[in-house]
């Protein structure tokens, strides 16, 4: 069964040894377990990144670029918050391919010779710009995303969406970081993070591969950049 926001926290303090203490407050530790909850998330889909995965439709605006926040879904705790992309396509026939604003730095000024048939898109602070720049385009975004974090969940009844049996590294990683604060007990700190970090193999051990098929080397970004 999925832990609850204050199951997060009564086993932060567990690990902690400071059930009665008043020396973290609820409001600071629940920060932390927010902190220590998007940087597990990120960690995971960084090891796998389709552990969690979504397609979503955007329009594009008049300037053919939509915005990253175009990519969330939902909201309270059932938001869906967009990590990485992975694939942009028009959802028919066109496959988009990422560069980056270097590379196509004239793309909008209309003094490119652009060729037409090459679609693409880049990032540029929290805008993806679609090339060639056409307004009003429908496109399908597959992306990987986040669940709401700890410290944003609604009540202390809302479950958090973490892999089922790996609940602690939150708490463990969490009751940690708390204890470094002040260097009292920075050897309970380094003892809980080592343990942490444990469980961390163990969780991304899980969520690597989830089928029986083997791990294959492959070029990180563009085929054409080595040569393929």
């Amino acid at each position: 069964m999925a832990w609850t926001k204050a199951t997060y926290l009564a086993r932060t303090r567990d690990w902690m040894d400071a059930t009665a203490s008043d020396r973290w407050s609820d409001t600071f530790l629940y920060s932390i377990l927010g902190m220590v909850f998007r940087d597990e998330w990120q960690g995971m889909l960084d090891t796998n990144p389709y552990y969690r995965f979504a397609k979503r439709s955007v329009t594009t605006d008049s300037t053919g670029a939509f915005l990253l926040t175009d990519l969330d879904n939902g909201s309270g705790d059932a938001k869906q918050y967009a990590y990485k992309i992975i694939t942009l396509t028009d959802g028919a026939n066109t496959v988009y391919r990422e560069t980056d604003w270097r590379q196509v730095p004239l793309a909008l000024s209309g003094t490119e010779d652009y060729l037409s048939y090459d679609r693409q898109y880049y990032l540029i602070g929290d805008t993806v710009q679609i090339l060639p720049q056409t307004g009003n385009l429908s496109l399908q975004v597959g992306v990987n995303w986040t669940p709401t974090p700890i410290d944003d969940l609604g009540s202390e009844l809302s479950e958090a969406d973490f892999p089922p049996g790996h609940e602690n590294l939150i708490a463990l990683s969490a009751a940690g970081m708390a204890l470094a604060k002040g260097g009292a007990e920075t050897q309970s700190a380094s003892d809980l993070l080592a343990l942490a970090q444990k469980r961390r193999e163990a969780l991304y051990a899980d969520i690597a591969r989830r089928t029986g098929n083997p791990t294959f080397m492959q070029f990180p970004d563009q085929a054409a950049v080595w040569g393929g």
